[in-house]
């Protein structure tokens, strides 16, 4: 704006510029890491199953008092609870020796389950819980094994 020849409105010269600086930084590309991890809620260093690797990504949405039962993954997967419109995911593990802990993850946060770790989820909240998640894995193999 200010190489335009004859231009004598310094007061309208202002106001196009930062229009003009609002314009572009309206279409920059802009990345944030929103999570990394190498280990599991448990503390497991992540490892990743044999074979032809697959990239899967799931929205699941767990409704007010909603449960997923006790089950493990064969696969990593990554977990974010939807950051807008979702109620909190109550995650409860099952350790070796059959004591429980739970975590509380909030709109907007995440973390990674590891294989072979059995746990349920809860939606403990007063909205649905919408959560997605992308799983590490290799063709054919299960994304969930129930245990009964």
């Amino acid at each position: 704006m200010a190489a335009v020849a004859g231009c004598t409105n310094r007061g309208s010269e202002s106001e196009e510029s930062a229009a003009a600086s609002a314009d572009s930084a309206s279409t920059e590309v802009t990345v944030k890491e929103v999570f990394s991890g190498t280990q599991t809620l448990n503390g497991t260093p992540l490892r990743y199953p044999e074979g032809n690797p697959e990239l899967r990504l799931y929205r699941v949405e767990i409704p007010v008092g909603g449960r997923v039962p006790l089950h493990t993954h064969p696969a990593p997967m990554l977990v974010h609870v939807q950051g807008v419109d979702s109620g909190d995911l109550l995650n409860t593990r099952v350790q070796p020796d059959g004591s429980e802990v739970s975590s509380v993850f909030k709109s907007g946060e995440s973390f990674i389950e590891g294989s072979s770790e059995p746990h349920f989820v809860e939606n403990k909240s007063d909205k649905p819980t919408v959560v997605w998640v992308m799983v590490a894995s290799v063709e054919g193999l299960p994304t969930t094994e129930w245990i009964k």
